[in-house]
This record gives structure tokens, C-alpha cells and sequence, in this order.
């Protein structure tokens, strides 16, 4: 399937630079929620008191070191994988915690108990979920390991795949390895979930430009999305979904095991992976394909058609809706595939896509309408971003790792 991209707003419903013009309706707040704001905005509470917890689903983990011991963690099913050229992810001191506040707060938005050291703490958005965990973003891990990794993740019985950072590269060293290795995730039905860069950079992440990743960017307590450091939008060409990131729980932050705030894809990204792994267990008669057809089919809050943004890809993920809306109905065919990318759709199931299945226009910078899930009044914030030049000041063939 090729990926089209859509733009449907009228011009009575765009936001433009923070002013929102006559007949737009402003998004929620739900920052008085403090760092737990994002299980009020996609109404969480009533998706577990339902029983929905992600229960016989299989969430891999790639990231850094992980403190195991924290509070938040206590109850959680983790099981840590050693990886060939990578030191033990628990081998870090617990007070090192530029090492450990990544990787243990992204697991901690899966699986977190909702207490800390202070208290309070992160509620996970799957706490049933068993974790596979690889720490193939630690520094000290030495040559290719993500290929391996997601080897190992989907013979283990992995579900979905989860990385909120990434392995630098320049946007012309594509690692055929990489892309093998998600063909053959895709094709025995395991997802892949990424975070994007937070910044434009020379560099990009292993798997942003693979086909049939569901690339990440994240967006505040009011839907609004993330800024560059400048305050300029944070616009990229391959984002999927946008979801709760910024100022949302994490441990570790403030160099405590208390419960702090921080931001960025990488919060949004597990927030991701959680939700599609309550979508597994409460439609196990669907496919990953369709979990993914309807996870973006139902972004914002009310049925529309498919449409696209270079800020929040095709919408800002809404919980309910992907728990309400059975994906059987969907085609059983990847959605974020685009021709110029691999691998192709038939390097991963030898079947020839449908081009009439996605016919529509090529997608202008804007997303349409019902884009944002939490909203005043039932209507519809839209965000008309500039597209921000990257300038490749440098060419350099030496990548690393990166948190984002």
C-alpha cells in the first residue's frame, strides 16, 4: 500500500502562529494534571477499569541501562536479554542516573505501578504487558546491535517492538541488515514503533525512513505539538502519529527515584506501544496490519478520513477510539508504506499492493479536521507549520547513539 497524504482543513478551522482564528475550538487543558496529565486527556482510567491492561502481550524494549529496582517497577513481568557487543543493562550504579532515567522512565510509561520514591509515580499505559528488554542504546554498546535485537525480539515472541531513541546515521547509509531484519518483523506480524529526532539534525535514526515503522513525534497537555529549541515548529517528513510527551511522568529526571516530569518523542513513542498493545489483547482476532489501519483511521475525535501533517502525521492518537472501533474492518495491509522507501511491500509479503486501495491527492503541510482527540466545544485545532530548511553543515561517517 503507498501511503497518500492528505489535507482537508478549511481555512475557518486553522490555527496559525498561537492565534486561533473565528470558528476554531480551543483544545483542553489537562495540564493541571501534573505528570500524570496524559491518562486524563486519552481517558485511561476507564480503559483499565475495564480490564484492558495489555495482558498476554509481549512489548520489546530497546534503550539504555534500566533500574529494575525502582518503585514504579515492582510488579512489572521484565525480562532483560543480553545483547552480543553490550554491557548488562542493570549492571549501572542506581545513582547513575544519566544512564538510567531514559530507559527505566520509557518502561516505566509502559508498565509503571503509579508509585515512586516520593509517592506518586508513573502509571503505565499497559501494565500487563510482559517486557522484553535490550539496552542497545547504552554508550559503551559497540557495533550494529539493532538487527540482532529485533532478531532475538521477535523469536521470543515479541508483539511489538518499541525504541525511543536511536542509532545515528546519515539519511544515505541505510543498513540493509536494519531493513531486513523489519521486513522480517512485519512479515510475522510484530510492530515496530520509533521515536523521531527532536531536533533537525544531519543525522537521522536507524529506522526513520524503514517502511512500516510507526514513526512517533509527541505533542503537550493543550495538543499542541513540540517545538524546536528555537520555538520553531518540529516538522519531519515521515511522522506517523503524534502522542503525550511532553511534561509527562518519568523517574530519574530530577536525580531522584521520585516521580519528576520530562519531554520529548521518546516520552510519546512508549505511550504509543502501550496503546497498541491494549489494542492486541482487546482484538485478538486482528492483525497488526489492521491494529495499525485503525490506529490512525481514529485519530482525533470524531470518524474521518485519512489526512496528514508533517507535525502530528495523520493525527494525535486517541485512545477510546482504538479500543471502541473494531479493526477487522480495515484492510489487513500496512499503511505506512511509501514507494520510495524499504523495504518494499513485496520484499516483506510477496504480494503486489493495491495502488487503488490509497488513491487520493499528495498531502499539503496541513492535517485536516479532527485531528486532536481532547478538544472544548467539538471542534477542531488545526496547525499550519512552516517547513523548516536542515542544513547539512556536516558529512561526517561516524554516527552514535542518541535519546530523544
Amino acid at each position: 500500500m503507498v501511503r497518500r497524504r492528505w489535507a482537508a482543513a478549511a481555512a475557518a478551522t486553522m490555527m496559525l502562529g498561537g492565534v486561533l482564528l473565528p470558528g476554531a475550538a480551543a483544545a483542553q487543558d489537562f495540564s493541571a494534571g501534573g505528570a500524570l496529565w496524559y491518562l486524563d486527556a486519552m481517558k485511561m482510567s476507564a480503559i483499565h477499569d475495564a480490564g484492558i491492561s495489555g495482558d498476554g502481550v509481549t512489548v520489546a524494549v530497546f534503550d539504555g541501562a534500566l533500574d529494575r529496582d525502582v518503585a514504579t517497577l515492582a510488579d512489572a513481568d521484565i525480562e532483560v536479554r543480553q545483547v552480543d557487543g553490550c554491557p548488562d543493562p542493570l549492571s549501572a550504579d542506581p545513582s547513575d542516573f544519566d544512564a538510567l532515567q531514559h530507559g527505566t522512565s520509557v518502561t516505566s510509561l509502559l508498565v509503571g505501578n503509579g508509585t515512586s520514591d516520593s509517592g506518586a509515580g508513573p502509571v503505565g499505559i499497559a501494565p500487563g504487558v510482559k517486557i522484553l528488554y535490550y539496552g542497545i542504546l547504552q554508550d559503551s554498546c559497540e557495533g550494529d546491535t539493532f538487527p540482532g535485537a529485533l532478531d532475538d525480539a521477535v523469536a521470543q515472541g515479541a508483539d511489538i517492538v518499541t525504541m525511543s531513541g536511536g542509532l545515528n546515521r546519515l539519511a544515505d547509509e541505510l543498513a540493509q541488515d536494519s531493513v531486513d531484519s523489519v521486513a522480517a518483523a512485519l512479515r510475522e506480524g510484530v510492530l515496530v514503533v520509533a521515536g523521531l529526532p527532536n531536533r533537525d539534525t544531519a543525522w537521522e535514526f536507524v529506522t526513520t525512513t524503514v517502511n512500516g515503522v510507526v514513526n512517533v513525534a509527541s505533542v503537550d497537555a493543550t495538543a499542541q505539538p513540540a517545538t524546536q529549541l528555537d520555538g520553531s515548529p518540529m516538522v519531519n517528513e515521515d511522522v506517523d502519529v503524534a502522542a503525550p510527551g511532553i511534561d509527562v511522568a518519568g523517574v530519574g529526571i530530577d536525580r531522584t527515584w521520585g516521580m519528576s516530569t520530562w519531554s520529548g518523542n521518546s516520552a510519546a513513542t512508549p505511550i504509543v506501544a502501550g496503546l497498541l498493545a491494549l489494542a492486541t489483547e482487546k482484538w485478538p482476532e486482528a492483525t497488526g496490519s489492521q491494529i495499525l489501519q485503525s490506529m490512525i483511521r481514529n485519530t482525533g475525535s470524531t470518524p474521518h478520513e485519512l489526512q496528514w501533517s508533517n507535525t502530528i502525521g495523520h493525527g494525535i492518537v486517541n485512545a477510546t477510539r482504538l479500543m471502541q472501533e473494531d479493526p477487522t474492518q480495515y484492510p489487513d495491509e500496512n499503511p505506512l508504506f511509501k514507494d520510495e522507501q524499504q523495504p518494499s511491500l513485496d520484499e516483506v509479503f510477496s504480494a503486489a499492493p493495491d495502488p487503488a486501495a490509497t488513491d487520493g491527492p499528495d498531502a499539503g503541510q496541513a492535517a485536516g479536521p479532527d485531528v486532536v482527540p481532547w478538544l472544548v466545544g467539538g471542534g477542531a485545532v488545526i496547525v499550519v507549520a512552516a517547513v523548516v530548511a536542515v542544513v547539512l553543515i556536516s558529512r561526517k561517517k561516524t554516527g552514535g547513539r542518541t535519546n530523544v
